[in-house]
């Protein structure tokens, strides 16, 4: 009888989920080599041997990757830092839990890190493989289970010096940009080492510099309002990792960031030559250090962090001495997990982790205005317990049905938060691998959260001459604004109910769908556009003069009753090698056939597709490359809030809003494609969403908000990787050129009221001032 008889080496497609891989952070690359049988199984002449690749540091889960990226598929997204790159995988890597999503979980090499600023600014040509995983991995790691996770498995050598100057501008005129990144990173056996220095500067832009008909109605006064502020930044950043043995790692982080604003608030005393002006400065200056390694089949992380961040902002005001607000918050937080394999099941080992955290927050704040001084001085701290549990159900490899692979996650959350007392989390989840390249996965997760101490006692700050837009006079008028805290808010209460499917249709083809239910209880708001539902749901914090103007806004932050939104989200994933890769001097392209492909799946081979040597041809160069293209679609079936019982429901898809962007678009479309050959590349984006309107109730004005197509540019060439270039200029080694173009079409949002005239608020220059964006950069790798 004929047996196929599977090996995997440390180098390329993933394990089976039960083998249990002690893969060192930073392990020098391991050798192809064929695993031997046994002295109990011994090569029978029909016995057919199949060898896996595998890298050391890919993640070892049940849970299969949505997505992996080699060498040259990363090289074709042509970014110049992790930070970047993860900027252009944002549409691939965004949670569809229907909550909005931040920035996915990283990990480096299969570990946790200090923070994202361990890896933030690694070269891209420092990384080997990209895998992103569904939301249920992040418990894995002692995360709860609302955004995705991303793994970088970086080079076990590589040294490198980069220099990285760009300029921009924007074409409608009046602003200016410019950044000088200095990065040196170098990987060896025991550890790496990553330091980086920013600088960034950003010119005023001011009314006068976009066509704008000026709220006070006089043209004179634009030259003193300012529609983006001036600003300097200053950064550095140091991550040092260092490998104790092969399973232990030590990493120490820093980073210092100040940032300096200036803005203009219109007219003074003096008139437009002597602007109001505010002046403020953001200091941070944070550090932190983490531990990890192995215990037979335990994985332990330590980690801890300290941020100190200071704001001081000085507000002109028409008469007598400027408003003065001063803040300064401290944050430290420590964690410990312990992830392995608590003992073997009947289909599998059942996985477990177990985290315990410590989270303080310190802010104090004081407010001087015409005299009056206003103080908060704010403490918290948070200790938390969770647990995680993996258990499989099924599995054909041990001979428990022949349905794929089953298995059932659960977890449990205590948080015990010093100002609100004990909060809770739960979860469960279903994930189902029908094939190696269909999965399905169901998932349900409660918590609760409490808001930040900033949004419940901040010091009041009052800022003058805002540009509003009334909804119940339908006119635009300066008024005052008053943010700051709220102590009477509470904590919030969040229900998820979630299902997935993931399905390779052809090894270059895959198809991903998430449906979400979201509902919510008592959710932290910012203060929402002031729609006359709104007004009448808080009619203490509007004030209006004698003849029914607005004149002051109070926009401390709120509490909605409920909130409940039911999204889909589906999108495809297509790329395709071609031609034969060229490994010039100075490239450091994957292999051959290199590109994006699912786990497990097999490489897209060199050549494949029709007219691959024409179009390698085409972008000059004699080799191959790869294309890529991605599309979701994003709609969304209802989307309503409470505010508070006994006032009407806003339904944000039908008429209501809480935001000055309008109300919440039905259908949003995010494309996403490039072309990469042998050096020269060129990437597109672009976005739909799809428009709205807001009822102005039956004295008001509605407003139409019209659709919003946005499309962006980016080709690069990297001189290092054209070998014909380089017998000619060798001098041009680790140059790269590239040309950024955002917003190609400069579109911008059309609001229009029941009269089909577009409101002074909502004029173009006001909603989008930046418009089309175009930028060169100049990288010099060492």
């Amino acid at each position: 009888m004929m047996r196929l008889l599977l090996s995997a080496t440390a180098l390329g497609c993933a394990l089976p989920a039960h083998a249990d891989i002690a893969a060192p952070a930073e392990a020098p690359p391991a050798t192809q080599q064929e695993t031997a049988p046994t002295a109990e199984e011994e090569l029978d002449d029909d016995d057919i041997v199949v060898t896996a690749e595998r890298l050391s540091g890919q993640l070892d889960t049940d849970v299969p990757a949505e997505i992996e990226l080699d060498e040259a598929a990363i090289a074709s997204y042509g970014a110049t830092s992790v930070a970047d790159l993860l900027a252009a995988l944002s549409p691939q890597t965004r949670s569809g839990r229907g909550r909005g999503g931040g920035q996915p979980i990283v990990l480096v090499n299969g570990r946790r890190v200090s923070g994202f600023g361990e890896i933030r600014n690694i070269p891209p040509d420092a990384i080997a493989k990209v895998e992103v995983f569904p939301e249920e991995v992040a418990q894995q790691y002692g995360y709860s289970a609302d955004e995705r996770v991303v793994n970088f498995v970086l080079k076990p050598n590589f040294r490198q010096l980069a220099i990285d100057p760009e300029y921009g501008l924007y074409t409608q005129g009046g602003r200016q940009r410019f950044e000088l990144d200095n990065n040196f990173l170098t990987i060896g056996e025991k550890g790496r080492l990553n330091v980086n220095a920013t600088y960034e500067t950003e010119s005023l832009l001011t009314e006068a510099e976009r066509d704008l008909t000026p709220v006070s109605g006089n043209a004179a006064d634009t030259v003193a309002r300012s529609l983006l502020p001036a600003y300097d930044r200053y950064i550095g950043d140091v991550s040092y990792a260092y490998s104790l043995d092969k399973l232990t790692q030590l990493t120490l982080t820093g980073r210092f960031e100040q940032t300096d604003n200036l803005s203009l608030l219109g007219p003074g005393a003096g008139g437009v030559a002597d602007p109001l002006e505010r002046d403020s400065r953001n200091r941070t200056l944070s550090g932190g250090a983490s531990a990890n390694g192995r215990i037979g089949k335990w994985r332990w992380t330590l980690s801890g962090n300290y941020s100190d961040a200071d704001q001081r902002i000085f507000t002109d005001r028409l008469a007598g001495s400027p408003d003065r607000f001063d803040s300064s918050q401290q944050a430290f937080n420590g964690n410990a997990t312990m992830s392995g394999t608590l003992t073997e099941g009947w289909a599998g080992p059942i996985q477990t982790t177990f985290s315990g955290d410590y989270n303080g927050l310190r802010f104090d704040s004081r407010s001087d205005r015409s005299g009056v001084a206003t103080t908060t001085d704010l403490a918290r701290d948070v200790f938390g317990a969770n647990s995680f549990i993996s258990l499989p159900l099924l599995d054909p490899e041990y001979g428990i049905a022949n349905i794929g692979r089953l298995s059932l996650n659960a977890s449990f959350g205590l948080r015990d938060v010093s100002d609100f007392g004990g909060l809770q989390s739960w979860g469960a989840g279903l994930n189902w691998s029908v094939a190696r390249n269909l999965s399905f996965n169901l998932g349900y997760n409660s918590d609760e959260a409490a808001p930040g101490i900033q949004q419940l006692g901040a010091a009041p700050l009052v800022t003058p001459q805002v540009a509003y837009f009334d909804f119940a006079r339908g006119e635009t008028v300066f008024i005052e604004t008053l943010s700051g805290g709220n102590p009477l808010l509470n904590a919030e209460q969040r229900r998820d109910l979630r299902f997935g499917m993931n399905w390779q249709v052809i090894d270059d083809l895959g198809l991903s769908v998430q449906v979400n239910r979201n509902r919510s209880n008592d959710t932290t708001n910012a203060f929402p556009i002031l729609t006359p539902e709104i007004e009448a749901a808080f009619p203490d914090r509007v004030t209006r003069d004698a003849s029914g103007q607005l004149v002051r806004l109070d926009l401390r932050p709120v509490n909605y009753d409920r909130t409940e939104t039911t999204q889909l989200r589906w999108g495809i994933n297509f790329g395709r090698s071609f031609g034969q890769p060229q490994r010039g001097p100075g490239a450091q392209g994957g292999p051959p056939g290199a590109g994006q492909r699912p786990a497990g799946g097999p490489p897209p081979g060199a050549g494949r597709g029709g007219g691959g040597g024409g179009f390698g041809r085409m972008m000059g160069g004699p080799g191959g490359g790869r294309w890529q293209l991605s599309l979701y679609h994003t709609v969304k079936f209802d989307d309503t809030i409470l505010i508070r019982p006994g006032v009407p429901e806003l339904d944000l898809l039908d008429g209501s809003a809480v935001g000055e962007g309008g109300g919440a678009a039905r259908h949003a479309l995010e494309l996403d494609g490039g072309i990469f050959n042998n050096g020269l590349g060129m990437r597109f984006s672009g976005r739909f969403d799809s428009g709205s309107r807001v009822d102005g109730g039956l004295t008001g004005s509605d407003l139409e908000f019209g659709d919003l197509a946005t499309f962006n540019l980016r080709a690069f060439a990297d001189f290092g990787s054209r070998p014909g270039i380089m017998k000619v200029a060798p001098w041009l080694k680790g140059f790269r050129l590239a040309l950024t173009v955002d917003n190609i079409f400069d579109a911008q949002r059309r609001i229009t009221d029941n009269s089909g005239t577009v409101p002074l608020r909502y004029q173009p220059g006001y909603i989008d001032p930046q418009g089309r964006y175009v930028e060169i950069s100049l990288r010099k790798a060492f």
